[in-house]
């Protein structure tokens, strides 16, 4: 069963090795159907001590990825990587990240769009992600205001949905 994520809120997480995080736009909460104007949104996953293990922002522009640790001899931001895309509706979209181990020492995520890996992030931090946030950055009424959240073991899928995903290891 989903667990229901508004804006400006944290819920608890977690997010494993071998599960996949599953967010869907809820019915109804998309006043339009189209990201238009500078319309901003954002996800971050946090592990046990606060770091932000990914945060990942969407606008018109692209995708773009990066993280942050809160103990940290500069910034404490990561690099930011950006996917030149343009999303144009957010209506009946599907984000879902699959943690998976590499042979690095946190692993990577796995960022799929409707099913459709759009990039692998390498984890610079440790531990699972254990909440979750969203937040709307700049908005005009058109992105999701809230979020269905599911987190699924990998081999709860159906067989056709694993094929999407990297089997890690």
């Amino acid at each position: 069963m989903a667990t229901f994520l508004k804006e400006g809120e944290i819920i608890p997480l977690n997010l494993t090795w071998g599960k996949i995080l599953v967010l869907k736009a809820s019915p109804g909460k998309v006043s339009t159907s189209t990201i238009s104007g500078e319309s901003t949104f954002a996800f971050k996953l946090f592990n046990e001590t606060g770091d932000i293990l990914i945060y990942i922002v969407f606008s018109r522009r692209g995708i773009t990825f990066k993280d942050y640790a809160r103990r940290s001899l500069g910034d404490g931001w990561g690099k930011a990587h950006t996917v030149d895309m343009t999303v144009q509706s957010m209506h009946g979209v599907t984000v879902s990240i699959h943690h998976y181990p590499t042979d690095s020492k946190f692993g990577r995520y796995q960022i799929l769009l409707n099913g459709i890996t759009i990039y692998h992030f390498d984890k610079r931090l440790p531990g699972p992600a254990r909440r979750i946030s969203y937040a709307i950055v700049d908005g005009d009424g058109s992105v999701p205001r809230s979020w269905d959240v599911d987190v699924y073991q990998i081999d709860d899928l159906l067989p056709e949905d694993q094929l999407a995903l990297v089997q890690g290891g």
